[in-house]
């Protein structure tokens, strides 16, 4: 399904929003007076999908990525893109695997700072989008990780054409999400929070909070793949 597709889909069976009877809201921008009829533009519709998209990610993971990142010598910490979700493993280009752990694990080393050598373990930092290896590099590298990762290009308006990375079978479920967010709108004719609320529960009982790997684990049941990139 294309994002045009999406959107109509959530128009026309979920939000009861085309504009009325032969209507051509598919080509409305928010700036143009004939979007007046709409309660949603296409633009903030657009945005919804996206935001609904990364909560699809946040609760299933649904690609596993590689990400490399250049080591340099006597940098020990480094910035890692937006899109990255999460540090599954990691190796340096001589294919040894780097031990994960908690900067916690090194509050009593008093020389941590100081260490140096070839990198034998990672510290990733969620909160900051960052990883530090240890000890200190001594010699260029390679860090070569495989990554749960979000969507790296975001739906956009201006290519309705485009297709959203997920698969077909998460595409309507991850559409209530969307839904939830267009009746939280705070305005007089969007604002609905019993229907918000609604919306809110299919989606958490399609991509449960408890099991975020649930519908990964039934559809490799199924002998269905998740999409994976090596």
């Amino acid at each position: 399904m294309t994002l045009l597709d999406l959107i109509s889909f959530l128009r026309i069976n979920i939000l009861d929003d085309t504009g009325g009877h032969g209507v051509d809201w598919g080509s409305y921008s928010e700036n143009e007076d004939g979007s007046f009829q709409l309660r949603w533009g296409n633009e903030e519709l657009t945005a919804n999908i996206n935001e609904a998209i990364k909560q699809v990610y946040k609760r299933i993971n649904p690609i596993v990525d590689i990400y490399t990142i250049p080591i340099q010598t006597g940098v020990s910490e480094y910035s890692l893109h937006s899109y990255v979700r999460r540090i599954i493993m990691a190796r340096r280009s001589d294919g040894a695997v780097l031990e994960e752990k908690s900067i916690l694990d090194y509050v009593n080393n008093y020389a941590f700072d100081t260490q140096v050598g070839k990198i034998t373990q990672y510290i990733p930092d969620q909160e900051t989008n960052k990883i530090r290896v240890y000890p200190t590099p001594i010699e260029n590298d390679t860090l070569i990780c495989n990554v749960y990762r979000y969507p790296k290009v975001s739906l956009t308006w201006d290519r309705p054409s485009d297709a959203p990375e997920l698969r077909e079978e998460f595409l309507i479920p991850m559409l209530n999400y969307a839904a939830f967010l267009c009746y939280m709108k705070d305005e007089a004719n969007t604002y609905d929070p019993n229907r918000a609320a609604t919306f809110s529960a299919l989606f958490d009982r399609e991509f449960p909070f408890t099991s975020s790997y649930s519908s990964v684990r039934k559809a490799r049941t199924a002998n269905r793949p998740v999409r994976f990139r090596w």
